[in-house]
């Protein structure tokens, strides 16, 4: 085990990826189906963010129960951009967790 006073720099602690305050990521396009149903939901997704920021893989962690909106989140985040996780200075791929929203009175005509 490493010695305390060397801290979590030591035992190869990595900082997760975070959102990039240079960028802004775009929320997924309201699906038209969903939207007519009056559908709503929360879609849970593991996106992998490789060492350049970019997301790699994007997967339902939790559906919202609409199809149409789990493939609008998915479609949304490939698109994404974070910063990337960071080990010992160095940026390495991680996976990310994050919930997106869908609710019919925050759409603005998207």
């Amino acid at each position: 085990m490493a010695a305390p006073s060397l801290g979590s720099f030591a035992l190869g602690a990595v900082v997760p990826p975070s959102s990039d305050a240079g960028v802004r990521n775009n929320p997924p396009d309201y699906p038209e189906d969903a939207r007519r149903r009056g559908q709503e939901g929360v879609v849970r997704l593991a996106l992998r963010v490789n060492a350049e920021g970019l997301v790699t893989n994007a997967a339902v962690e939790e559906s919202s129960g609409v199809p149409s909106l789990d493939r609008a989140a998915m479609e949304a985040a490939r698109r994404w951009r974070f910063r990337p996780a960071m080990r010992a200075g160095m940026p390495v791929a991680a996976t990310l967790t994050t919930a997106v929203h869908f609710r019919l009175s925050d759409s603005r005509g998207r």
